[in-house]
C-alpha cells in the first residue's frame, strides 16, 4: 500500500481540547480529553500524563485518529523529553481532515 493511500485510510482529524479530567481506572498518570471536532461531534481521548498537566491543553489544537466510538491523540515519544502532541502550527476549522 502507498504511503498516502495508507493515510487516507485512516481518520486523522482536527480536535480542539475542551476539558480535562482524570481518567478513572489508569495505573498510572493519566488525563481524559474531552475534544471538540467540530462537525463531527465531540470525543473522549485518553492522555497518558498528569490531569494539572493536561489542564494546560485545554483550548488548543491536537491531530487525532478517530475510530467508531474513541479517539487517540497523536503524539511523539522522544527519549529525553516527555510526551510531545503533534499539532497543527496556525489555527484550523476543527474537525478538519489530515491529507
Amino acid at each position: 500500500m502507498e504511503p498516502a493511500q495508507a493515510i487516507q485510510e485512516l481518520d486523522l482529524v482536527i480536535g480542539r481540547v475542551t476539558s480535562v479530567a482524570v481518567h478513572p481506572g489508569a495505573r498510572g498518570p493519566s488525563a481524559l480529553l474531552s475534544l471538540d471536532l467540530g462537525g463531527r461531534g465531540s470525543r473522549e481521548a485518553p492522555l497518558p500524563i498528569a490531569p494539572d498537566e493536561a489542564e494546560k491543553l485545554v483550548g488548543s489544537q491536537v491531530v487525532c485518529a478517530l475510530g467508531k466510538e474513541d479517539a487517540v491523540v497523536l503524539a511523539v515519544h522522544p527519549h529525553d523529553a516527555g510526551l510531545v502532541l503533534i499539532r497543527p502550527d496556525q489555527e484550523v476549522e476543527d474537525g478538519s481532515p489530515i491529507a
